[in-house]
């Protein structure tokens, strides 16, 4: 026996996160650990048995299908492959919160300059201050070094003004989810924009034809629905309303390419195509919650069938309040009933769950209390109903969640 086995696991558990779930990482160890103590012929025997498990695994096919289904994605149907696109030299973006302070880290990673307007400068002044601790925290970690982080903020441009936006190639809005407050800045923007420029919309579920029937270019609208946080999710939603032109869809998804997430094209419809997928495990897991579940026994059953996070700690993570109506008289769900209490998420520190300094997250007794009392008044209240399907959840072969 030689080197230094105890390394292994020492990467074990230092990965043990990033790797949960995937057969690969702990071969490809196995057969470090084999080349110890095997004689040569015999690593290699083993190791061939290692290969032939994974390349014939499940694991194995299912990478493959998005490694393909990833490039499938970035075609774009009816569209010649050489159709010129427009130049993305400067990039605005309307809202400094944190969808739109992550949608900024994108294109300021990438070099690109970007605008950032808001309407009030301590609301101004808090996400660009947002911005430059991500970026520190990412140089703590050594993602960046400090001269990169200067070099990214240096071509940040905070402003109130939406006139500032008159030199940039596309601008992206990143506001409040109301159809009347989007058509009053898409409004505003079609006589401040230059010829040519593009408006997206980050909306996740607004109908972006009739966000540009407030402008009079609806040929350069469209949606680029970015998925919290932005700076770190990789799905980019490229809305194609009926009157995009060719080379603003085109041009989209390039540029979504190039700040390295994964574009898709989605037609106009509700949820688009993340958030109508994801909608009906949102109405069983508030079901449950009916029935008597917690938040983290729900989330709990998610993570242990391989998801990173289940859905309240998602909700939590992109923001409880997103789509909520903002009339804290108004409490029809659960939801509502937090968000009226502030509980906004990870952002201001409680949601479906408690959040210290770190955002590591503990149950809220708040949200237990709020949670018996809708179920109190619900006509779900069998709590062993509920148990019974988390448990069969759990019982799942790990080969039938892949597939």
């Amino acid at each position: 026996m030689f080197g230094d086995v105890a390394a292994i696991e020492r990467l074990k558990t230092a990965n043990e996160r990033r790797w949960k779930g995937f057969e690969a990482p702990y071969a490809n160890l196995a057969c470090v650990e084999a080349a110890t103590h095997l004689p040569f012929d015999e690593g290699l025997i083993f190791e061939r048995e290692q290969f032939t498990k994974l390349m014939f695994g499940s694991q194995s096919a299912a990478q493959r299908h998005i490694f393909f289904a990833e490039r499938q994605a970035a075609k774009i149907d009816g569209l010649p492959k050489d159709l010129p696109l427009r130049q993305i030299q400067k990039v605005g973006v309307i809202g400094a919160g944190t969808m739109g302070g992550g949608i900024s880290m994108n294109f300021l990673a990438k070099g690109i300059p970007v605008t950032i307007v808001e309407m009030a400068q301590d609301n101004l002044d808090r996400g660009v201050g947002v911005i430059r601790k991500n970026y520190e925290a990412s140089a703590a970690k050594g993602r960046f070094t400090n001269e990169q982080v200067d070099a990214m903020m240096a071509i940040l441009t905070p402003t109130l003004s939406l006139d500032d936006l008159a030199d940039c190639d596309l601008v992206i809005e990143a506001v409040y989810e109301s159809m009347e407050v989007k058509k009053e800045v898409f409004g505003k923007l079609d006589t401040i924009c230059k010829t040519g420029a593009i408006l997206a919309s980050n909306t996740s579920f607004l109908d972006i034809d009739e966000i540009a029937t407030a402008t009079k270019r609806p040929q350069d609208v469209l949606g680029m629905h970015f998925f919290s946080p932005a700076n770190v999710m990789k799905l980019l939603e490229v809305v194609r309303a009926e009157k995009t032109a060719d080379d603003a869809l085109a041009t989209a998804m390039a540029i979504g390419k190039t700040i390295g997430k994964v574009a898709v094209v989605a037609g106009v419809c509700d949820g688009f195509i993340g958030n109508r997928m994801l909608k009906p495990r949102q109405l069983e897991a508030n079901k449950l919650l009916m029935e008597g579940a917690t938040p983290q026994q729900i989330d709990k059953v998610h993570t242990d069938f391989g998801m990173p996070m289940g859905p309240f700690q998602m909700s939590d993570l992109a923001g409880v309040d997103i789509g909520w109506h903002r009339d804290e008289s108004r409490i029809e769900n659960v939801r509502d009933a937090l968000c009226a209490k502030g509980r906004w998420g990870q952002k201001t520190g409680k949601g479906f769950y408690d959040y210290d300094e770190k955002r590591n997250p503990t149950p809220s007794a708040e949200v237990a209390e709020i949670i018996e009392q809708f179920r109190a008044t619900s006509n779900m209240q069998n709590a062993t109903s509920a148990i019974r399907r988390l448990s069969n959840a759990r019982s799942i072969p790990w080969s039938m969640k892949v597939i």
